[in-house]
């Protein structure tokens, strides 16, 4: 599917998840109007959403470079009186081009199709228009910091995983515990690890199997250890 097509298919109203006791989603808002930014910190900070917020392209990017964000709110148009949408296309370039998991949301007053299927195109993964509905709004950006904060962690858990293996030299399949990583953590790597390959593969386990150098037996037990 799509970004196009997950957009053309979602519902009218989305509904609001219950509130998380977890630490707040980090979501990066890009417009240079800055009543624009304080009604969206004051609306998203209400849900337990804290907002980074930059009043140009240039330093939307330096905040993603820097800081770890879930999401990015931005706007198409920067400086008064462009409409074109330029800067807010390139930017949004720039942050699925550095970062492609992050999950870009754009937002502009001007409703223009050729700009928003332009935005899409480039990596967006949806939009919203001015003025927007509050509770859609928050609704929205909660999914996709949701999706953006778990896409991160197995970014992280990938690169852990890498820099283990390199330090010890143990092929996936020796089962060490000699771990600096917590017994815990590695087990849930392992099954991340098992699922994506069982996933690429449409569950046939030979061709998993070696993907993880593992042999048939001993992905069957790991497939029974995480219950899949």
């Amino acid at each position: 599917m799509t970004h196009l097509d997950a957009v053309i298919d979602r519902p009218d109203t989305l509904p609001a998840p219950p509130r998380s006791t977890a630490a707040a989603f980090r979501v990066l808002v890009a417009d240079d109007q800055s009543d624009v930014v304080a009604a969206l910190r004051l609306l998203l900070g209400s849900q337990d959403i804290a907002v980074l917020a930059a009043a140009s392209p240039m330093e939307a990017l330096s905040i993603a470079s820097h800081q770890p964000i879930d999401a990015a709110l931005v706007d198409l148009n920067f400086e008064k009186g462009r409409t074109s949408g330029d800067q807010g296309l390139d930017l949004v370039s720039g942050l699925v081009n550095a970062h492609p998991t992050l999950p870009v949301i754009v937002m502009t007053a001007w409703s223009s199709g050729t700009l928003v299927m332009d935005a899409l195109q480039r990596g967006a993964r949806d939009f919203v228009e001015k003025p927007w509905n509050d509770s859609r709004l928050t609704a929205l950006v909660r999914s996709h910091a949701q999706l953006g904060r778990a896409l991160r962690r197995v970014g992280e858990l990938e690169t852990e995983v890498h820099e283990l293996r390199s330090q010890t030299g143990t092929p996936a399949s020796s089962g060490s515990t000699g771990s600096p990583l917590p017994n815990m953590r590695l087990m849930e790597v392992e099954g991340f690890l098992v699922r994506r390959a069982m996933e690429h593969h449409q569950g046939n386990v030979s061709r998993a199997a070696r993907t993880l150098g593992l042999s048939r037996s001993a992905l069957y037990r790991r497939l029974e250890r995480h219950k899949l």
